[in-house]
């Protein structure tokens, strides 16, 4: 079930992956309105949103996490896709929409110290840059969705495998005892043939002693 909700992620992302832009708005972090920037993921929930993002942040560029006001902060710390500074950047994501028409949005406050939030206004390069960084993070997402599709997979036939190893091993087993019936019942077989034989003989014996009695 959970590789079938993965494929559909990653199928819903295709169409749309290069669609989606990037936008200023005003943020809520706290008590604080800060300038960020909005962009939305269809597809995908707020799970495999922040896990993703937090993946790429994480994984590829090494980024130490911590927590602000429900955010997700990386304090202080270089990231070349935004240029050569070191910045203060927070995320979190959330849901819009309705029941059935859902859409995961991706918040992004970036600072360059103090709360000092970079824009279009102040910097308008490195805003820029922000922005490609966020709309190819959607491809990223579906990047991300596959390579959990993958594992999932993976996971699922590591699991196959050792139950086929058991059953393998359970199998061996069976024979063993089977060989060892077989052998049981081939004694058992000779025990009554011998056994018949005896008596056979008993029989025969006792019918000539009581023909001699005559």
């Amino acid at each position: 079930m959970k590789r079938l909700v993965l494929l559909a992620f990653a199928v819903a992302l295709t169409t749309t992956a290069f669609a989606q832009t990037a936008k200023e708005s005003m943020i809520k972090m706290g008590k604080q309105q800060l300038s960020g920037y909005l962009i939305e993921i269809p597809g995908a929930d707020v799970k495999t949103v922040d896990a993703a993002f937090r993946d790429k942040l994480e994984k590829q560029y090494n980024l130490k996490a911590s927590s602000e006001s429900g955010f997700r902060a990386y304090l202080n710390q270089p990231f070349k896709p935004f240029g050569s500074e070191n910045y203060d950047m927070y995320f979190t994501v959330t849901e819009h929409g309705k029941k059935k028409n859902k859409v995961s949005q991706l918040e992004l406050i970036v600072c360059s110290g103090n709360m000092n939030t970079i824009t279009s206004q102040n910097n308008p390069a490195t805003a820029d840059y922000v922005k490609v960084f966020l709309r190819d993070f959607v491809s990223y997402v579906q990047e991300y969705v596959a390579k959990q599709n993958i594992k999932a997979m993976e996971s699922q036939l590591a699991k196959l495998n050792k139950e086929l190893k058991g059953l393998e091993k359970n199998k061996n087993k069976i024979n063993k005892q089977i060989e060892k019936l077989n052998k049981d019942l081939d004694k058992n077989a000779k025990a009554i043939s011998d056994k018949e034989k005896e008596i056979q003989e008993l029989k025969d014996t006792l019918d000539k002693a009581k023909k001699d009695l005559k």
